[in-house]
């Protein structure tokens, strides 16, 4: 049974505080009436003390989690009107904000709960015994993440948001020593992030010193306009990627010029993936069904798949060599590196790779620069390529989402967590709905004969 004390302990009052206390159990729920004794107030608008009491008025608060099951509080509060300025107001309580019908517990296990990307609106407002609806009006009321100063590292990436909002390609900006999100904006276009950096102050811009992107010109471009003293690199990880798609267009070459069922296919189709790792001599063996159930280690297999083809070695060494280099290099010799793979003899004659080269002769200077190291780490977007699953995973869950101001406050407050929130002024606008047409009611006549 609940009882005054065991109440004014769980909302963190004195039970002396209560003047009248009554509990109904209903099959939704509880439902308690709660009556806080007088106490001294100020007018908020005026300061005075010059009050009325006008009425009381009931109001529902709905509270989570309190005994396991859904509870609602009717607060019975006065209602009181100033002599001063003539304006009426509610007293002042410890249950809930002001406008709200969700009390502070409430509105803490929304927040809490709101930091995991797998948790659904809905699924939050089941933990909070509120609807979704409720759910969204909550976090819009107290979540609106301003954008972060630009970092002394400077990480912009793009994530595709399966056209759910106005641009297929949302671009971010990440804080690279701190792991955090600066930013997130809708479109990724060059003129979008021009007039974002415009209203930037020059002075913040200044103080960013590194910059890494991707090998995509609009992103060079802007770096190096409004970036003009920071250092601009290229993720290795693209390089790499690259690579690796010129090395998997030979092998689809050489497959389908193989008759379909021999050794060199099945090869070729069934462990393709060996040609992208390392593997030793002595690693352990197992049993291939493909290949007479003869004991085979992923080195042997890797082996057999580089000799059915020379161009095969060829593109292979060239992937090992430029991945075995990125780990080892420093950034004094990066650039030597990247001129001797620039000018090898051998993998110029295979046509997959000219883009490649062409796309090391046209990038070295950046891709050069992805070799310092700044604070002990090389510059990289690792980190913001991680955040890209977090991105997509709650893209999956926020099927139907509309709202991209609500879309990007839920993963800056995911991943960035941030401690200091506050009502906001401004509630994030509901999606434009098409207005209803005339609607005419269906006659049904029947045939009197």
């Amino acid at each position: 049974m609940i009882t005054i004390s065991i109440l004014a302990n769980f909302l963190s009052i004195n039970s002396s505080d209560v003047e009248e206390f009554n509990v109904a159990t209903t099959d939704n729920g509880d439902v308690i009436l709660i009556k806080l004794k007088k106490k001294e107030c100020y007018c908020p608008y005026c300061r005075s003390s010059s009050l009325r009491f006008k009425e009381y008025r009931n109001r529902k608060i709905k509270h989570a989690l309190f005994l396991g099951r859904k509870t609602i509080f009717v607060l019975r509060s006065r209602k009181y009107r100033c002599l001063e300025c003539n304006k009426g107001f509610m007293e002042p309580n410890n249950f809930a904000p002001k406008r709200s019908r969700a009390s502070y517990e409430t509105i803490r296990v929304v927040l809490e709960s709101s930091q995991f990307y797998n948790n659904t609106w809905k699924e939050v407002g089941e933990r909070a015994h509120i609807s979704d609806t409720a759910t969204i009006d909550v976090f819009d009321r107290f979540v609106n993440l301003s954008r972060n100063t630009l970092p002394r590292v400077l990480s912009i990436d793009e994530c595709y948001n399966k056209h759910q909002f106005n641009k297929p390609y949302s671009c971010i900006f990440f804080d690279f020593l701190n792991n955090k999100i600066v930013d997130i904006i809708e479109d990724r276009s060059k003129h979008n992030l021009f007039t974002y950096l415009n209203k930037i102050t020059k002075e913040e811009r200044e103080n960013v010193e590194y910059v890494v992107i991707d090998m995509w010109e609009p992103y060079l471009d802007i770096a190096t306009l409004f970036f003009p003293k920071a250092i601009v690199a290229i993720d290795s990880f693209h390089v790499i990627k690259e690579i690796g798609f010129a090395l998997d267009k030979v092998r689809r070459r050489i497959m389908n010029g193989c008759p379909k069922g021999s050794t060199e296919y099945y090869l070729l189709k069934k462990w393709n993936y060996t040609l992208f790792k390392e593997y030793r001599l002595w690693d352990e063996k197992f049993k291939v069904k493909g290949l007479g159930n003869k004991w085979y280690n992923l080195y042997q297999i890797q082996k057999m798949i580089i000799d059915i083809h020379p161009d095969l070695e060829v593109a292979q060494d060239f992937y090992s060599y430029y991945k075995r280099m990125n780990q080892i290099t420093g950034y004094e010799s990066a650039t030597k590196m990247l001129d001797s793979m620039i000018n090898n003899k051998e993998i110029i004659k295979l046509n997959e790779f000219i883009p490649v080269i062409q796309m090391l002769s046209n990038w070295k200077e950046w891709i050069a620069n992805s070799f310092i190291v700044v604070e002990g780490r090389r510059l990289s977007n690792g980190s913001i390529e991680g955040f890209n699953s977090n991105f997509k995973k709650m893209m999956t869950v926020s099927n139907g989402l509309y709202s991209f101001q609500r879309f990007r406050n839920r993963l800056m407050y995911c991943y960035n967590k941030p401690n200091i929130l506050s009502p906001v002024k401004e509630r994030i606008s509901k999606r434009p709905r098409k207005k209803r047409g005339p609607y005419k009611k269906a006659r049904n006549i029947t045939n009197p004969s």
